[in-house]
């Protein structure tokens, strides 16, 4: 325990948006700042090295490994939800993808009540964190801010292959994704610098550890916040350690557990506090409902060809000798994100926006419930953008120790597997366009038995699984369900806000580390003008 215990700012989870307010907050000097994180820093070279993403996602230490509740209409299945425990949170984590999502969803927050959320409002603080190493600063990007955005490093052969057997079936290259359009497919752009992962803790938190007024500390999971006459003054961590904050709290911790935080400190569901035994102190009903996350299947293929990545005997030298060839220069296997290309498509002509992510992977993954196999090959990932249903974050216990339940509900909407099989048919085209024979490839999952739109629905519910973007849970509004306001502030106690992908109202079309950083950009603003 630190021998300071009162701070002006107190910010809960070291994650995408947590970093990012630690820096800004901090450039007050005259504030001090202390900054929670439940896990260890970030020193592991899993984290750093890009090819450590095959680690990350299952890491004992630096990953909490959710599952959920065993979901009816997944035919019983618990589904897996990695989540960041460590300095940068998921952004240590994940596969590194740049991706801000459609302008439309943005517009969208904006009309349904949220002022200050339109695209116009948040682009400035996309491009203010970003520092574009190909595209520099134009009408979309940024030059000079902190987080370093490029292309990787090392592409396989098989991401030009992807590029154009797509572009066989019509579907357009697109140089950027987070341009004027999201449609077609190309490379990804990836939060990476000098051929190593660039998360928050990077961008954000390492130049501003020596600031006398920032305190962090690792190794301290928030049990609850202290509220007293429904202003938030501290939080308590294990041991009935006590730390004070005399401006606000602010809760970064997730979409998984900033509603799990704030139940536990008895703000939420009145009813459902009282099954397990929690003083409610005040009723905001919609804390943990709304839970979306981004459903997606895949179409996996074996080759007999060695180009595609993977693990065999032959390949070992090169791989020894990519390992010296990282070290010296960055090259190499061992600088790839394994998710170098992808795209967006439309299921229906009539759509104002994609509504299915493609993610092509130019390796051999193994079919599941197998987590390694021998072999080569190549797979492709269908994401649905935009569901429809909505799943929730309870409270398992009054325990802070214990995990919340946590329950997708995918495809409760019918609608919402109509779409993904759609999207399921077409990465089966791509990934077995001629472009692709010369690896002669062999689909394993699902195979050339399940042909019928029944057959593919049931492999969806038997073998699909989520690309791990959880929002929504302390949703920003001002209708019944919301959790905090368009300030971030929790709606009627004082002192304390929400800042992560949790204030999402609806889930954007894209990958979620970049909004959240967005997200904790803007709130720093709000932040510094609420406490002139």
């Amino acid at each position: 325990m630190v021998k300071t215990t009162n701070f002006d700012y107190i910010i809960v989870g070291a994650g995408s948006a947590g970093c990012v307010l630690a820096n800004r907050l901090s450039e007050d000097t005259s504030k001090s700042i202390c900054l929670l994180e439940a896990g260890p820093p970030d020193r592991s070279l899993f984290v750093h090295v890009p090819l450590g993403v095959i680690r990350m996602p299952y890491h004992k230490t630096l990953n909490w490994r959710f599952l959920s509740k065993p979901q009816e209409t997944m035919n019983g299945r618990p589904i897996y939800i990695p989540r960041g425990k460590t300095l940068g949170g998921t952004s240590s984590v994940n596969a590194m993808v740049y991706m801000r999502g459609n302008t439309l969803d943005y517009d969208d927050w904006a009309a349904d009540g949220n002022e200050g959320w339109s695209w116009n409002d948040v682009k400035p603080y996309f491009i203010k964190a970003e520092h574009n190493e190909q595209f520099g600063e134009n009408e979309h990007h940024g030059s000079g801010g902190p987080l370093n955005v490029t292309f990787p490093n090392e592409t396989s052969p098989l991401e030009r292959d992807f590029v154009e057997a797509a572009g066989s079936l019509q579907h357009p290259h697109n140089p950027d994704f987070n341009g004027n359009s999201q449609d077609g497919v190309g490379q990804h752009q990836v939060t990476q610098k000098n051929g190593r992962r660039w998360s928050t803790a990077m961008a954000y938190l390492k130049p501003a550890k020596n600031r006398h007024n920032l305190t962090v500390m690792t190794n301290s999971p928030v049990s609850k916040v202290i509220v007293k006459n429904s202003r938030a003054i501290g939080v308590e961590l294990p041991g009935n350690n006590i730390l004070t904050a005399n401006t606000e709290i602010v809760l970064s911790a997730g979409s998984i557990l900033s509603p799990k935080i704030l139940m536990l400190s008895g703000i939420g569901d009145i009813e459902e506090l009282k099954t397990h035994g929690i003083e409610a102190i005040h009723s905001l009903p919609g804390v943990g409902k709304n839970l979306q996350d981004h459903a997606a299947t895949s179409i996996m293929l074996k080759t007999k060809s060695r180009t595609p990545w993977g693990f065999s005997w032959p390949k070992l030298p090169k791989y020894s000798l990519d390992l010296f060839r990282y070290i010296l220069f960055r090259k190499g296997v061992f600088a790839s994100h394994l998710v170098e290309s992808g795209g967006f498509m439309r299921t229906e002509p009539n759509l104002d926006r994609p509504d299915i992510q493609l993610v092509f992977i130019p390796g051999h993954r193994a079919p599941p419930p197998k987590q390694l196999e021998v072999g080569h090959g190549y797979s492709m990932v269908a994401v649905l953008l935009r569901p429809k249903s909505r799943g929730s974050v309870t409270l398992a216990s009054a325990n802070p120790e214990d995990t919340p339940v946590i329950d997708h509900r995918f495809y409760e909407a019918e609608e919402d597997l109509e779409v993904i099989l759609k999207g399921l048919k077409e990465i089966r085209r791509i990934v077995h366009a001629d472009t692709f024979t010369k690896y002669q490839p062999t689909e394993t999952i699902p195979g050339k038995n399940v042909q019928t739109d029944g057959e593919l629905k049931n492999y969806i519910r038997q073998y699909g699984a989520t690309i791990f973007h959880p929002v929504g849970t302390c949703k920003m509004g001002d209708d019944s369900q919301a959790v905090v306001d368009k300030r971030l502030r929790v709606r009627g106690i004082y002192g304390l806000r929400v800042v992560d992908a949790s204030i999402m109202p609806t889930i954007v079309g894209g990958n979620t580390n970049a909004p959240s950083i967005m997200i904790g950009e803007k709130a720093s603003d709000l932040i510094k003008e609420d406490n002139r």
